[in-house]
């Protein structure tokens, strides 16, 4: 294992980290009490010293090739080590009372989970909620930097991404062209869309700092919010409208997009598959909420599904009406997920199509035992390969939905919460349980059940098929 480049990508993600972090630094010295100015000021000196300190230590090892398990380790130390720098100015708000809730916060946010300990973000400064939603942001960016340098290559879990010019690498390329090449064809588009959904705030009578905080929150599916009312209240309705269309393309592949503005074929982008099935899912999901559930039109339902198939998990509903919804219909839509190689978390609509694609050739062997079915997905042939990696997926996840419950039950939470904040965790859509008819309350939760939760969403955002690998002989091995 060659650590030097390692501690060099990781100083690199650090320097990220503090390159924003100057942001609410100086939101902190226009404001009139200088609330934050102190600890802001501290965490950016560390932060920089650290990532500098990573970046010098691991300059002359930064061009030596890439290896499979060097690229899933970088991605599990991105979601576990750099939270706890980005925890650092958020010891200074006024809800958060330790390092441990801090770290649950920036490990939240950079995971795009959107639960919070802040009950009243409302009580928060400027520069503490803008913090958030930059956090959110960039785990936004970091999600999809590594599904297209780790997940994609290596087709984890059936993902795969065939075909598009974000996979074009040398072989035996450096650590940093691995990662840094997607950044710099993704950063530009991830960036003008949040710019777009910002104006289109602002332009529908969200004040400044609301749209900005709103739009980097909606682009990364983060679902975190400045208020703790419903967004009926807050916004407007075509306000709502843009933040729902912010959110549904946070749960587009990025790459897709990225294909359209290379100049790719545009009407094939919307002959995709798995573009069509989220479609379909959400129009259905929408249909059958605004008919069942009383109280509930057709518009708001439509922008409610959007925003928890993204796994945003905004509250787009009137007069807190998202209360009323039976709670496995509302958690439904948050287990399967946007698109593969989208900022939305969950099992995601390209391993749903895989099973149950498989599904169905299995029930049609059950007819006629000697019938072959060749399946394809996007113009490629589905192999045995696929079938297992999507089905080896789902009974792991099912495996620490159990596990997470289990855990959550030892140290005093009732079933009852256990499994929608377990099932919500693992699918990075913790900001639906702030919503809930009895919203769950992370801050009156002990350190063990904070420290659980906060594993919960680390392993759903590194893919649990990575997580697997940590504990093989193959991987120790290597790391010795």
């Amino acid at each position: 294992m060659r650590l030097g480049a390692i501690l060099f990508t990781l100083g690199y993600g650090g320097c990220m980290i503090a390159g924003l972090m100057v942001i609410p630094w100086l939101l902190t010295l226009f404001d009139p009490a200088h609330r934050g100015t102190g600890g802001f000021t501290v965490a950016l000196i560390l932060t920089f010293f650290a990532s500098g300190a990573l970046l010098l230590s691991g300059f002359s090892n930064r061009r030596h090739s890439a290896r499979g398990l060097e690229l899933m380790l970088i991605m599990v130390l991105f979601w576990t080590v750099l939270p706890l720098v980005a925890a650092l100015p958020l010891i200074g708000a006024q809800q958060i009372d330790s390092l441990l809730a801090a770290y649950f916060e920036a490990v939240s946010a950079l995971t795009t989970s959107g639960g919070s300990v802040m009950a009243q973000p409302q009580l928060e400064s400027a520069a503490i909620l803008l913090w958030r939603a930059l956090l959110g942001w960039l785990g936004g960016l970091w999600t999809l930097v590594f599904a297209v340098a780790v997940l994609a290559p290596f087709g984890i879990g059936g993902i795969t991404l065939t075909g598009s010019p974000l996979l074009q690498h040398e072989e035996g390329a450096p650590l940093t062209s691995r990662l840094g090449r997607p950044l710099r064809l993704i950063f530009p588009i991830y960036l003008a869309l949040t710019a777009l959904g910002f104006l289109g705030l602002v332009a529908t009578g969200t004040n400044g700092f609301n749209a900005l905080c709103l739009s980097l929150s909606a682009i990364s599916t983060s679902g975190l919010v400045n208020h703790s009312d419903a967004l009926a209240v807050q916004l407007t309705l075509p306000a709502q409208m843009v933040l729902s269309v912010q959110c549904f393309i946070g749960a587009l592949s990025i790459p897709l997009l990225l294909l359209m503005t290379l100049g790719a074929r545009f009407d094939s982008a919307f002959r995709n598959s798995e573009l069509s099935v989220l479609l379909v899912m959400i129009a259905f999901y929408a249909v059958i909420s605004s008919a069942s559930i009383p109280e509930t039109n057709l518009l708001r339902a439509v922008m409610q599904s959007i925003s928890l198939h993204s796994t945003a998990g905004f509250n787009l509903l009137a007069d807190q009406q998202i209360g009323q919804w039976p709670l496995v219909w509302l958690m439904l839509p948050v287990l399967i997920g946007g698109m593969a190689m989208s900022t939305s978390g969950g099992i995601k609509v390209m391993r749903a199509i895989i099973l149950f694609k498989d599904l169905g050739v299995e029930i049609g062997k059950l007819t006629y035992p000697s019938s072959v079915h060749p399946l394809q997905l996007e113009g490629r042939r589905l192999e045995v390969g696929d079938f297992n990696a999507a089905w080896a997926f789902t009974a792991i996840f099912i495996l620490f939905v159990t596990l997470g419950v289990l855990s959550l039950g030892l140290f005093g939470m009732t079933l009852s919460d256990a499994w929608p904040v377990v099932l919500a965790a693992l699918t990075n859509s913790l900001a639906i349980t702030m919503h809930f008819a009895t919203p769950i309350d992370y801050a009156a939760m002990g350190g063990a059940l904070q420290i659980i939760i906060t594993l919960l969403m680390i392993a759903g955002r590194i893919e649990l098929l990575i997580l697997m690998v940590m504990f093989t002989k193959t991987f120790w091995r290597y790391m010795r």
